[in-house]
């Protein structure tokens, strides 16, 4: 058994587990913080299962929301990868075009090779 420090809800279920007591938190012995995770603490000062319920599963607007989210993620990294190689492949040779360094076809080579290393996210 190990000693943890726990806050406990109006109920009796632990809100917060440590090995540091902080405000509010009383000492008990557990096996573990799982343990306590899975109990709360009884009128009596025992601790009893608690019955713990799954989360809801997600609804049909959450999910869609969930994949927009992921979608619009992937096209923020990809317009970040995308500025960041222009910045550091295409921007030189285009100065070199602009010096007469290089030819602009050198210029619109190295673009073309960027965006075909970033593809666009599908959807």
């Amino acid at each position: 058994m190990a000693r943890y420090h726990v806050l406990l809800n109006a109920v009796g279920e632990p809100v917060w587990v440590g090995t540091e007591p902080v405000e509010g938190a009383v000492e008990v012995e557990a096996e573990s913080p799982a343990f306590l995770a899975a109990h709360a603490l009884g009128s009596g000062g025992r601790w009893v299962r608690r019955k713990l319920t799954p989360p809801p599963a997600p609804t049909a607007e959450e999910q869609a929301a969930a994949r927009a989210a992921e979608r619009e993620a992937a096209r923020q990294d990809r317009r970040e990868a995308v500025r960041v190689a222009m910045e550091q492949e295409a921007d030189p040779v285009f100065f070199e075009w602009q010096r007469g360094e290089a030819t602009q076809a050198d210029w619109l080579a190295a673009v073309a090779a960027v965006r075909a290393r970033f593809p666009k996210p599908e959807g």
